[in-house]
Formats: C-alpha cells, structure tokens, sequence
C-alpha cells in the first residue's frame, strides 16, 4: 500500500475564482452576442435559422466533451496552473475569429459563416475543456477533509458561474448593439484578463504535479468508469442539458427574432431592443446567483441524494411558470412559481460538485481525471440542449423551450432515484477507503 500523501492546500484560489467569473462572463456575452450576429445574418437574407445555430453552439460543448478527461487527467501530472492560463487564451482565439465570415465578405455564404462559426466554437470548447477540470481540482485540493468548506467553495465556484453569465446576459446584447463586431474583440480582452490572473496570483507550486506512474487507457476508463459516478451521469447531463437550451445563442434568437406565434407573448418581444433583452436575462440570472448565495448556507450539511432530486424538481415549477407568463397569465401568478423553481434549482450545480468532489478524494491522484468528467456532462447536457433546443425551438418557439425542460427534468428525476440505489450499495464499501495509487 502506498505512503499517505499529505496535500497542500493550493495558493490563490480566490484568484480562480474571479478568472472563472470573468471566463462565464466573456462566454455568455459571447453566446449572446453569437445569437444578435445571427438575428443580422438573417436579416440580411443568410439562410441561417434556430437549429443551424443550435449545432453551430453545440459544437463548442462537443469539443469540451472529448477532451475534458485528457486534459484533466493531463492537469493531475502537469499540474493545473499552466492550464488555467492557457485555456483562456484559447477562448480568446475562438471568439475573435466569430466574426470573420462578416469581414472576408459583406454578404458571406451561410458555408462561409458556418466554417468560421464552426472553428470559433472549437475553440471555445477546447478552453473550456481545459480550464474546467483543473480549477475543479484545485477547488477540491483546497477543501479536502472538510466537507462544510467544500459546500461553501463549490457553491462560490457556481456563484462564480452564474454570475458570470448574468453579466454576460447583460453585455452581449449591448455590447454587440453598440460595437457590433468589435465586440467580439473586447470579450477577448476579457478572456486575457482571467488568463493574466492566474499568472500573477497562482504560485506555480500551488496546485503541482505529483510524481506518479502513467496511467494507461484502461485505467482511465475503470476509474472513470466507477458505479457510484456512472449512476449520477444521465441525471447530470439532463440538467445540463436544460441549461444548454436557455442559457446560451437560442434563446437571444427566439426572444429578439422576427418570428412570432399565437398566443405566445414573449418570441420577438424583444426585436430591436437590445437594452431590454439585456435586462430581463441579467435580472433573472441575478436572481438565480442570489438563490445559489443562499444555498451555501445548506450545502454540505443535507443528504446528497433527497437533494438533488429536490433541486431538479425546482426545473419543472420554473418551466410552469414560464408557461403561464408566455400565455398572458398575470405577472403576480406566474413571477412567484417562475422564483420558486429558480431557488429550488440553484441548488443542484453545488450539490453534485459537492457529490463529485467527495467521489475523488477516493482517487486523489488521479482527481483532474475524475473533474473532467464535469466537463464531459456539461459538453454532453449542453450539446444536447443546444440541438434538442434547436428543434423544439423551430417547433414551439418559447413554449417549445419549456416543455423540453420539464421532458429534461423528469429524466434526470428518474436517474436520481436509480442512483440512490447505487449510493446506497456503494458507500458502505467505499467508507473508511481512500485510494491513493
């Protein structure tokens, strides 16, 4: 058996944080900024619509799904800080080339803007593929040992996230209302900024390389493979799924479109009004952060499994809310289900971070390995949401996005319940052992 191995704590982590703000921040202004450069496009007769722009968006979350686990597992021999800085750089390059159909021609082809979008998204992906499992990492080499500090800094790291993408929600409208493409350029900068952030903050020792043998591809996949993670990946990329069908280019083009449907209020409510499109989406992604605030206090002291169920089931009240202000029911009915389901469902990113976290310090070695399977559901929801999206999209407008989302939420109930049976075979086998080799 070999020698426990004592971990330092990593050195900057408060740094981490503010660059995965700033990289939420620049991604979702960019996705939105994406989805006003294709209102243009259309306008300006591109056969460009819904669906293109959901498998052009999923794209990036393909990228991120294949190459998550290679750069995790890369992070645990490398050490992460030399990935955090270069995933933002790599962002930065796929962001500035967004627009570059728009400046090779005034009228490009929709082959043309699909092969530039197509590239851009890539490398998108591939930032994000790298940057996701080495900050997991290094958050969870921070708070082993701890379970209650591991509440409180995975819901600081979804904190982080989402408001990021409120700031985002709010930007990338305005900022492609005001600049147009230039925008693009600036969301580079700001991608830039994270990457210098871990640069002067994160010591190249705090989150280092440990010496240890290579592992082969088979034993990648058996400790990826494990039952206790295996169970909780539908019910996890469900829930991705739902946030890959609104909080990304789909739902800037239906609400801000040309295309309208009976008796539905919100597609094309916002046409031609960036500022408003801006408002409403930071002011419901607000709202949202202040919740998951609010679960931090709860996080690391409730069962995991009761919940995560919970948390899910707050998709499905939002979603009814959501119904019901689309159709015209009075605000002072639908805004009060549509905050009770966010609170409910902020909660679940912190949960099964807190859940992740706990299965790694299992395989402390190989612990970039394990967080890359994060970023593996998030590329697999978002992908999934982006398409599904796409379609119902096409199918419904803004009902059609609702009705996925409750469709989504019931599967991943479902997944929830099958894992609590795993959980419940599981644990006592892997209490008291902790593998270190």
């Amino acid at each position: 058996m070999a020698a426990p191995r004592t971990v330092a704590r990593p050195v900057g982590t408060p740094a981490v944080l503010v660059a995965q703000f700033l990289l939420r921040t620049a991604s979702a202004a960019g996705a939105l900024a994406l989805g006003a450069y294709f209102v243009d496009l259309a306008r300006a007769g591109a056969p460009v619509g819904a669906l293109i722009l959901g498998v052009l968006s999923g794209l990036s979350f393909l990228a991120e799904l294949v190459l998550a686990p290679i750069a995790g597992s890369a992070s645990d021999r490398r050490g992460r800080r030399v990935f955090l800085i270069a995933a933002p750089l790599l962002a930065a390059a796929g962001i500035l080339i967004t627009p570059g159909a728009s400046l090779i021609a005034v009228a490009p082809s929709a082959a043309l803007v699909i092969a530039v979008v197509a590239a851009s998204r890539l490398l998108d992906g591939a930032g994000a593929a790298i940057a996701a499992p080495a900050t997991l990492g290094l958050l969870a080499d921070a708070s082993d040992d701890d379970r209650m500090r591991r509440g409180r800094v995975t819901s600081i790291y979804e904190l982080s996230s989402s408001g990021g993408i409120a700031l985002g929600a709010v930007t990338g409208p305005l900022l492609y209302g005001a600049w147009g493409l230039w925008s693009f350029v600036a969301l580079a900068a700001v991608y830039v900024a994270a990457s210098l952030l871990v640069v002067v903050f994160v010591r190249p020792d705090a989150a280092g390389a440990t010496p240890r043998r290579t592992r082969g591809v088979r034993e990648r996949i058996r400790i990826i493979g494990q039952p206790r993670l295996l169970a909780f990946l539908p019910a996890w990329i469900a829930v991705n799924a739902i946030l890959g069908t609104w909080v990304t280019s789909q739902i800037t083009f239906v609400l801000a479109g040309d295309r309208t449907a009976e008796g539905q209020l919100l597609p094309g409510a916002f046409a031609d009004n960036e500022a408003g499109l801006s408002a409403v989406l930071g002011v419901y992604v607000l709202v949202f952060s202040l919740c998951i605030v609010a679960w931090a206090f709860f996080i690391g002291r409730l069962p995991t499994i009761p919940t995560l169920f919970v948390t899910v089931a707050g998709a499905v009240v939002a979603s009814i809310g959501l119904l019901l202000l689309n159709r015209g029911a009075p605000l002072a009915v639908a805004i009060p289900i549509v905050i009770a389901g966010m609170f409910l469902e902020a909660g679940f990113t912190p949960a099964a971070l807190t859940h992740l976290s706990d299965i790694s310090s299992e395989f402390r070695e190989d612990r970039g390995l394990i967080m890359g399977v994060y970023s593996v559901v998030v590329g697999a929801g978002y992908l999934l949401g982006n398409v599904l999206g796409g379609v119902f999209a096409e199918w419904l407008l803004f009902d059609g996005l609702a009705i996925l989302t409750i469709g989504l939420a019931i599967v991943a109930m479902a997944s929830i319940l099958v894992m609590a049976v795993v959980e419940r075979r599981m644990v006592p086998r892997a209490s008291g052992v902790t593998r270190s080799s």
